[in-house]
């Protein structure tokens, strides 16, 4: 419940304060190399190469070659599944703050830092769904190839721990992923 409402404060001023800066909507497509390590209460583990694609929508706002904010929307898609055999999609909700430099008026490299918090549904537990939060840092370019859009290249460094799931163990879960990525910013 905490990690909701700091989440809700994290938005609602990120929506305030690029109210008055330049806005802009967009879609970003990547696929990451990711490992999940499961550790359980036994004292046992398993680690276990899980690949997943991620489709974010996102809307944001900025000075371009300067700080940016943007919040988004991921539907990450798990080659394999995690916690039981029926489902492999994680919904999560993202805050990215990102610093652009100008190399040209049209090319702006940067870094990124961000927060998600993201759900799945589950079967065969005592909870139908697990929570997870994610820590991504990253860099990238932005193109600019016309008057309002933007093209996006990057990639991020994502760790991720999943909220611990009862069964005749506790069983704690964290993934770790590197992920490259390319999308489309359209500026209002």
């Amino acid at each position: 419940m905490k990690n909701k409402i700091l989440l809700g404060l994290l938005v609602g001023s990120l929506a305030m304060s690029s109210a008055s800066a330049d806005m802009y909507v967009g879609v970003e497509y990547g696929v990451a190399s990711n490992t999940d390590k499961i550790e359980s209460s036994s004292g046992g583990s398993a680690e276990q190469d899980n690949a997943y694609s991620d489709l974010k929508l996102k809307i944001g706002g900025g000075e371009d070659g300067g700080i940016k904010a943007q919040i988004s929307l991921s539907m990450i898609t798990y080659d394999k599944t995690i916690f039981d055999y029926t489902n492999k999609d994680l919904a999560e909700l993202g805050v990215d703050i990102i610093k652009e430099f100008e190399v040209t008026k049209d090319i702006y490299p940067f870094l990124k830092v961000g927060l998600g918090y993201g759900s799945m549904t589950v079967e065969g537990y005592a909870e139908d769904s697990i929570a997870e939060v994610s820590f991504n840092f990253g860099a990238g370019v932005s193109y600019k190839a016309m008057e309002h859009v933007y093209l996006i290249a990057g990639i991020d460094f994502i760790g991720r721990t999943w909220q611990d799931i009862q069964a005749v163990y506790t069983y704690s879960t964290t993934g770790s992923a590197t992920k490259p990525y390319v999308g489309l910013n359209y500026q209002f």
